[in-house]
C-alpha cells in the first residue's frame, strides 16, 4: 500500500528507520540528523498592504463576537473584578431590567430550577434575589473597566446566562474580536521564542479569518463559536502577553479571502512533513485553499515542522490492550461491531490520501473486520494507556509477531500531531526562523487565497 503513495511518504517520512511486519504495511524511513539551531531572520523586507475588503460583506461590520464557554452547566457562579451590574431581558425586552449591583469581588450564584426557572443567588445566602422565566437572559456587565469571572478565570467584556435546551443553564461571553485574539493567540500557538514571530503574525491572520468565516456556526445553541479545541482555543485574559497584542497590532485586521469571503482557516500543530487535503481527512467537499502542501522547500529538504516534539512519535499495544482500546472507543466510530468481540488477527491500512494520511484502517479479528476512516481513526485508536487521541492519522502500523505467527504488539510510527490541514504551526515557527515572513507562511500553506483588511 505504501508503493502507491512512496513519493509522499519520501517526502514527509525523512526519519526513524522502523521496520514493521505487517501484511501491506512494511516500509523504511531514513534516519533525519539532530535538529540544530536556527538563527533568528533577519527584518523583513516591505510587502505590499493587503487590499480593502469588497463593499456589502455582511461581516466586515462585525466587531464582537458571542464565545459559549458552557452549556447545559446546572449552577453558575460568577463575579466582577470591580463594580458589576445584573440585568434580565424579559421575553422580547428591549433593553434589560436591573436586578443588582454588586461591589468588585462580588460573588453571584445562578441556578436553573424546576420547568427552567432561573434563580439568582448572592452566595451563602439562602434565599433568592431574583427569579426568572425560562424565556429570560440575564447580562453581566463590568461598569467600569473590568473584567467578568467565571470558572477561575477572568474575561474581558460581559456574560450573558440563558436556559440550555434541554436542561441546563448556557455561559456565553461578549467580547469584541480583537479582545477575544488576544486570548486565542497564546492559547493556540503559545508564547515562542522571538525567532517566531513572523509565526505568531501568521497565526493572527489565521485566527482572524476562522473567527470572521464561521461566526454564527454555533447559533443554535445561542452563540457563534466554542472556547474550545471544537473551534479555537480561549480562556479569558490568563494567558495574554505582550508578543500576541504585537502581533494582532501588526496585522490590524487582516484576513485570508477566497472568492471574496473569509478563508476557513484551519491549522494544527505539526503537520509531520505534508499538510493534508480536507477532504481526505474529513468528508469535506474540495476546497481551494486547504490542498497538501509539502512542509519544506523541495523534497530533499528538512520539513520545518522537524523542530517539534511531535515530529516523529512511535506507540505500542499488545494485543489485548489495543483490542480493549477498540472496544471502547470504536462503537462510537462506526464499523461492524461484531468483530470487536474477537480476537486480533492483524491490522492494515487499505488506502491513504495524498499527503499519506490513513484513509481506510481496517483491524482485523476472528469475528471479522473492522473499519476506521479518515481522521476518525485518531479517536478509535487511542494511546496506550491513555485516553487522549492518537496524534495524528499520518502513520503506519502493524502487528508484531512470534516465530509461530501469533501477534505479540501492534506498533504506531507516525508523524506530527493534530489534523494536519491548513497552516501548520510548528512549521510556520520554522519558516520564521529561516527568514520567511507572515505573508510568505501564510501563501504557502493557504493556496490560491488574497490578504484583506476589515477597517
Amino acid at each position: 500500500m505504501f508503493a502507491r503513495v512512496s513519493a509522499v511518504i519520501r517526502a514527509a517520512f525523512l526519519t526513524l528507520v522502523v521496520s514493521v511486519t505487517s501484511s501491506g504495511c512494511g516500509g523504511t524511513w531514513k534516519e533525519l540528523p539532530p535538529t540544530t539551531g536556527v538563527p533568528p531572520p533577519p527584518s523583513q523586507p516591505p510587502a505590499n498592504a493587503p487590499t480593502p475588503l469588497p463593499p456589502g460583506s455582511a461581516w466586515r461590520s462585525v466587531k464582537s463576537i458571542q464565545i459559549g464557554l458552557t452549556v447545559g452547566a446546572a449552577r453558575l457562579l460568577v463575579a466582577g473584578s470591580k463594580e458589576w451590574q445584573l440585568s434580565a431581558y424579559r421575553g422580547q425586552d428591549v433593553a434589560p431590567s436591573a436586578i443588582a449591583m454588586e461591589e468588585a469581588g462580588a460573588r453571584l450564584q445562578i441556578a436553573r430550577i424546576e420547568a427552567g426557572v432561573i434563580e439568582v443567588f448572592r452566595e451563602g445566602e439562602p434565599a433568592p434575589i431574583w427569579s426568572g422565566t425560562p424565556a429570560d437572559t440575564l447580562l453581566l456587565r463590568p461598569v467600569a473597566t473590568g473584567y467578568s469571572g467565571w470558572g477561575g478565570k477572568w474575561y474581558r467584556g460581559s456574560f450573558k446566562i440563558f436556559t440550555s435546551q434541554p436542561n441546563g443553564l448556557t455561559l456565553v461571553n461578549q467580547v469584541d474580536i480583537e479582545s477575544y485574539l488576544r486570548s486565542v493567540l497564546p492559547h493556540e500557538i503559545g508564547t515562542p521564542p522571538e525567532s517566531d514571530f513572523e509565526a505568531v503574525k501568521a497565526q493572527a491572520v489565521a485566527a482572524r479569518s476562522y473567527t470572521l468565516s464561521y461566526l454564527g456556526r454555533r447559533a443554535a445553541l445561542g452563540f457563534d463559536l466554542y472556547a474550545s479545541v471544537e473551534d479555537q482555543v480561549y480562556g479569558g485574559i490568563g494567558l495574554e502577553n505582550a508578543q500576541s497584542e504585537r502581533a494582532l497590532d501588526a496585522t490590524q485586521g487582516e484576513i485570508l479571502l477566497s472568492d471574496g469571503a473569509p478563508i476557513r482557516a484551519l491549522y494544527s500543530s505539526a503537520c509531520g512533513g505534508r499538510t493534508a487535503n480536507v477532504e481526505d481527512v474529513w468528508p469535506w467537499s474540495r476546497t481551494p485553499y486547504l490542498r497538501s502542501v509539502l512542509d519544506a522547500d523541495d523534497e530533499n529538504s528538512t520539513p520545518y515542522c522537524s523542530i517539534s516534539a511531535n515530529f516523529r512519535w512511535r506507540e505500542e499495544w499488545d494485543p489485548i490492550q489495543f483490542m480493549a482500546t477498540i472496544r471502547q472507543y470504536g462503537p462510537a466510530e462506526g464499523g461492524a461491531l461484531a468483530a470487536l468481540a474477537g480476537d486480533l488477527v492483524d491490522v492494515t491500512v487499505k488506502s491513504r490520501g495524498r499527503s499519506g494520511r490513513v484513509q481506510e484502517l481496517v483491524v482485523r479479528t476472528t469475528m471479522g473486520d473492522w473499519t476506521l476512516h479518515g481522521d476518525r481513526t485518531r479517536w478509535g485508536l487511542r494511546r496506550p494507556g491513555q485516553a487522549a487521541i492518537l496524534r495524528s492519522s499520518f502513520f503506519k502500523i502493524g502487528v508484531e509477531r512470534d516465530g509461530d505467527g501469533k501477534p505479540l504488539k501492534v506498533v504506531a510510527t507516525g508523524a506530527g500531531n493534530g489534523h494536519g490541514i491548513g497552516l501548520c504551526q510548528w512549521g510556520a515557527m520554522g519558516m520564521a526562523r529561516s527568514g520567511k515572513g507572515y505573508r510568505d507562511i501564510l501563501a504557502h500553506y493557504y493556496k490560491s487565497t488574497s490578504l484583506a483588511r476589515v477597517d
